[in-house]
């Protein structure tokens, strides 16, 4: 059944490269669950954090807001993002992360193909 149904306060936490207090938790991808085509992350980042400039060159990314504020820059334009707000970035678009004060900023966090599949994860972008 685990296979199926995923409780996240149960699964291993990580902090990806480029990213500062930011917490994740790997709820589907490559392994356990048998996704090969998608990968979808809980992530958490507390406001003092960000996730630094960066691009995904082979993939596409969609953020959901769940919960908090930030500041979200796409390819030099900024714009401030909150609950039930939804970001697309199609492979190769910079972007940047930065938490607003408040709660922490809870994403939903989605990759196709999956992040671990990628060539060059988390290509430098300025």
């Amino acid at each position: 059944m685990e296979k199926y149904v995923v409780k996240p306060r149960d699964l291993p936490t990580y902090s990806p490269p480029k990213h500062s207090r930011t917490t994740n938790r790997r709820l589907l991808g490559p392994g356990p669950s048998g996704s090969n085509r998608m990968e979808v992350i809980l992530g958490e980042l507390e406001y003092g954090g960000q996730a630094d400039p960066h691009a995904h060159q082979d993939l596409e990314q969609a953020l959901f807001v769940l919960q908090g504020k930030a500041e979200v820059e796409i390819e030099g334009e900024k714009s401030v993002v909150g609950p039930e707000d939804f970001i697309f970035l199609p492979p190769g678009t910079g972007h940047r992360v930065t938490p607003l004060e408040g709660p922490p900023l809870r994403l939903l966090i989605i990759y196709s193909p999956p992040l671990s599949s990628s060539k060059t994860p988390f290509d430098e972008k300025k």
